[in-house]
């Protein structure tokens, strides 16, 4: 199972990013839009940059180093 979970967090999908990254800009994303149009109030939307900002930073330090 910890294999499992280790290929799934830190296998390189797309130029190089892995899973954890993709959803830290897909949150960071979605809590600037939020913000911008008004759908959500500024906690919220800090919040959400936070978090993706949180799960950019792990997904790096999850990563396969390059050969």
């Amino acid at each position: 199972m910890d294999q499992l979970l280790n290929a799934l967090l830190a296998q390189n999908i797309l130029h190089g990013l892995n899973l954890l990254t993709i959803f830290g800009f897909v949150a960071m994303g979605v809590g600037l839009n939020q913000s911008r149009q008004g759908r959500s109030r500024a906690p919220v939307a800090f919040a959400l940059m936070g978090l993706g900002t949180g799960l950019v930073i792990l997904g790096m330090y999850f990563a396969i180093p390059a050969e």
